[in-house]
């Protein structure tokens, strides 16, 4: 004789459904745990990952050599910004900083000798453009180049031939002084910001994505937040990375000011939502052909900086190599 209490087989088949699934490859952010909370969205991005870029990831502001600060934007708010993670189009601006240090011949290439900022810009600016159209051909790319002033070469395309013809035959110049207002004056007046009736669930049609790709010595640029600009880097579908080419590694006396620099490009990151990265003009080319490919990722898709990690297993640790003579 069945002795149970009526609804008990009910009651544990409730339990059974509302256990969350641990966190293994498969599910590695709980996807399936997320749909049953109360404030989970469609295609939210993952609980916890909308804090802006730590404090750990990115170099302290110092005062410069002069005694005199920078006038930086304010630090950031941290919010968290909840969007569909879709693959929806994008409309990536690609700008390439034509000061004279990019075309200085101090990074290492591949088989050892020495080659300038400029030349491994242009491949792999190149090979971000061909890339990204293969992953999805609604994509459209437009080129601005920036010395004393922005200009915009080429038009919103979705042929990577267009951008690519160029992108090469490019001469650098000396710049006094970099104008940050200009560039984004320049992409407001070519682009219109997409809305959407309810952000967290219905996808825009396309987002906007720049990535600057700028190398000059840290000097305080000619920027003033106005309400545009402010309302365009708050705007969720609006992207702005940055890969920042500095000497900090040569000269010692101007790592305090590269830093400074590139904590001026954290702080116009509103949202969280940016990537930035600094590589060293010193260093190893392969470095900037790996910044770039870590922007292949779809900023909507993509998780915040953060979080980011380019193991192939998790928990991986780098082997020790031995070499064999």
């Amino acid at each position: 004789m069945d002795t149970s209490e009526p609804g008990s087989t009910a009651e544990e088949e409730e339990e059974k459904a509302t256990e969350q699934r641990p966190r293994t490859r498969s599910n590695p952010e709980g996807a399936e745990d997320r749909a049953l909370s109360a404030q989970a969205s469609v295609g939210n991005r993952s609980e916890g990952e909308g804090e802006a870029a730590s404090a750990d990831d990115s170099p302290q502001s110092a005062a410069t050599p002069n005694g005199k600060d920078w006038q930086v934007p304010a630090q950031p708010t941290e919010f968290q910004v909840k969007t569909p993670r879709v693959n929806c189009p994008e409309k990536v601006i690609i700008c390439l900083d034509l000061s004279e240090e990019m075309s200085l011949p101090k990074l290492e290439s591949f088989n050892g000798s020495k080659t300038n900022a400029l030349n491994i810009s242009q491949k792999m600016i190149e090979m971000f453009v061909r890339t990204k159209h293969k992953i999805d051909k609604c994509h459209e790319f437009a080129l601005v180049v920036v010395n004393n002033d922005a200009t915009w070469l080429s038009g919103f395309t979705s042929d990577p031939r267009e951008v690519c013809s160029c992108l090469y035959d490019l001469e650098t110049v000396v710049c006094k002084s970099f104008n940050l207002e200009g560039l984004f004056n320049l992409i407001q007046q070519k682009i219109e910001l997409p809305v959407t009736e309810n952000i967290q669930t219905i996808p825009p049609p396309y987002v906007v994505r720049t990535i600057l790709v700028y190398s000059r010595p840290a000097c305080q640029p000619q920027f003033s937040m106005t309400e545009q600009m402010k309302k365009m880097l708050q705007c969720p579908y609006f992207f702005f990375d940055v890969v920042y080419i500095h000497n900090g590694a040569e000269e010692k006396e101007d790592e305090t000011s590269w830093k400074e620099m590139y904590t001026f490009f954290s702080n116009l990151d509103t949202k969280g939502t940016n990537y930035k990265y600094e590589v060293s003009v010193t260093g190893p080319a392969v470095e900037l052909h790996n910044c770039m490919a870590k922007l292949l990722a779809h900023p909507l898709q993509r998780p915040f900086q953060t979080h980011a990690s380019y193991s192939l297993l998790e928990e991986e640790e780098p082997a020790e190599i031995e070499a064999t003579v």
